[in-house]
């Protein structure tokens, strides 16, 4: 149970850690904890809207679960225990206000020449701790009296004892941190880093230094295994469950249950705002929050962006179009589909990894329900490729039967040949959208042999009413599927480019991994339409 009534026992606590600090000889230093407490609510005045002018009242969380342990665990020789610490919370929650105030207490009750850097990727985000340490200065006159401002340097000095504060920006100032030699290093919103050069050389130079601490406090990012804010967020997890041992390591992390990532209902709930916004109803009030999940219930594409923001849970993309629980919603057993009216999609963009075949039957008379089937292939060598790099599912789907071997280094394309002859024979297919882009070695002989192939341009105006076909019947729940997991990680890896006209298609650029299964059921879908509105459109015949 958190300071603020919530059970955080999902996401761990640093108790496992602190036993074995404890065996390790550090112990918990009160009078420690009590002053930088003291520091924040003596000493600092709030800036900003309904409180601005009073005294800063720390919230439960920042005063018991972040600064007291941050600040008054010591190590046997009395030095702070902790030389690493990460904070995820999500936005809005006071990260900034919280971090420029730690670091007017570094400048102003560390020893003589101590040098304090606060980094961000932008110059924007590295002036926000800045100004807002700025604006604590300036309402004290105590602290005024002792700290000049430099805006024109974004630096903070402590004359007195030559000690200063400095935002810096950029990733390209990892060249220039080689020489300095700090006490206090704050990352503002890791998740931001592109590369891992600039973290390494402010690890190494904060470690330069005895009692220094490198304290990053961040909101988490897009999910990407090769991103250093990614290697740090696994890292706190793990500390924080007790499957990895560092007692010198400081972590807090709030965060909605991990199913929300697939049930945006579940997003909606008061209960799982509060696991993952500390400061609910004083930083943020929950109207606010109740109505960026209204907003982002009605239009699929910022759903994601509510669950990283606000839930500050890692996704897969920014923009995730597709409502994943409404399709795994929409799983049943394969009915039979013999001789049933369908349309197909083929996308072949990638000749070295995944290529989908997809079958979209709409409802008929004897079933109303739309159904989809799939079929993938990939070349042997790409199997392994991914195996290699910890990506042992395209294997285990290989296994499953769900990915089909189609060539080594390259695809083949008579298995996929077979394999839409095969589909001819067994149901009525209408037409077969493709993409014109590396097809030719499948549509080619099978427009031959009389198949139905029509070529769909992949541009926006040729894949919208295929794609928002297929995004309104997932959304309104009548579309079903025999639980390809293939299939549901390309429509789970979806990003789109879209107009606020309406226009959209799945967009592989953005996108995080592949999406080919999506489009070509787009296509599908999209060709299925075209003929209902053909048929539509058809002048009647009188006889």
């Amino acid at each position: 149970m958190s300071s603020d009534g919530v059970d955080l026992s999902a996401f761990g606590s640093m108790q496992f850690q602190d036993e074995l600090a404890i065996k390790e000889g550090c112990y918990f230093d009160e009078m420690a904890a009590d002053f930088v407490c003291d520091f924040f609510e003596h000493y600092l005045i709030q800036t900003m809207g309904k409180d601005s002018g009073k005294p800063f009242e720390l919230l439960p969380w920042q005063r018991d679960e972040v600064l007291r342990p941050l600040f008054g665990w010591k190590k046997s020789d009395g030095t702070n225990r902790f030389s690493k610490g990460f904070i995820w919370t999500p936005k809005k929650q006071g990260k900034s206000t919280l971090s420029s105030g730690i670091c007017l207490f570094y400048l102003l009750t560390a020893p003589e020449r101590t040098e304090i850097y606060g980094v961000a990727t932008t110059r924007e985000q590295s002036s926000i701790i800045y100004r807002e340490a700025e604006a604590f200065v300036k309402k004290n006159q105590t602290i005024a009296e002792r700290v000049r401002v430099l805006n024109s340097k974004k630096r903070l000095l402590y004359v007195a004892k030559n000690s200063f504060y400095q935002a810096l920006a950029g990733e390209n100032v990892s060249r220039g941190v080689e020489g300095i030699n700090p006490n206090l290093i704050l990352i503002d919103e890791i998740h931001a880093m592109r590369s891992r050069v600039l973290f390494e050389a402010l690890a190494y130079a904060s470690a330069a230094r005895s009692n220094s601490l490198l304290l990053s406090v961040s909101t988490v990012g897009v999910a990407d295994k090769s991103l250093i804010w990614w290697e740090q967020y696994e890292y706190s997890r793990r500390l924080l469950e007790g499957s990895i041992t560092d007692p010198y390591t400081f972590a807090y992390l709030r965060q909605a249950d991990p199913e929300c990532l697939d049930d945006f209902e579940l997003c909606g709930q008061e209960e799982q705002w509060r696991k993952a916004m500390p400061s609910l109803g004083h930083t943020v009030p929950v109207d606010t929050i109740r109505q960026h999940y209204i907003e982002a219930k009605n239009s699929p594409a910022k759903q994601n962006a509510f669950r990283r923001y606000l839930l500050n849970l890692p996704t897969s993309q920014i923009e995730r179009v597709v409502p994943m629980s409404h399709w795994y919603g929409c799983q049943l057993d394969t009915p039979d589909l013999t001789g049933r009216e369908c349309y197909g999609g083929l996308d072949m963009a990638s000749h070295e990894d995944l290529c989908a075949f997809v079958l979209y039957f709409p409802p008929c008379e004897d079933d109303d329900r739309a159904f989809v089937l799939s079929q993938f292939f990939c070349p042997k060598d790409k199997i392994a490729e991914r195996k290699n790099k910890g990506m042992a599912f395209y294997s285990q789907w290989v296994d499953e039967g769900w990915i089909n071997l189609a060539g080594s280094a390259r695809i083949a394309a008579e298995p996929i040949c077979e394999t839409i002859r095969e589909a001819s024979e067994v149901y009525q297919i209408v037409e077969i959208g493709f993409d014109i882009w590396g097809s030719d070695a499948v549509v080619n002989p099978l427009m031959e042999e009389g198949l139905p192939f029509v070529a769909v341009a992949q541009s926006m105006r040729g894949m919208t009413a295929g794609t928002r076909a297929l995004l309104d019947d997932i959304e309104e729940k009548r579309i079903f599927n025999d639980g390809n997991p293939v299939l549901a990680w390309c429509l789970a890896n979806c990003a789109a480019d879209q107009k606020v006209d309406g226009v959209i298609r799945f967009s592989k650029n953005k996108s995080t991994d592949k999406i080919d299964g999506a489009i070509a059921l787009a296509m599908a879908r999209g060709r299925a339409l075209a003929n209902v509105s053909r048929i539509n459109t058809e002048p009647e015949i009188f006889f």
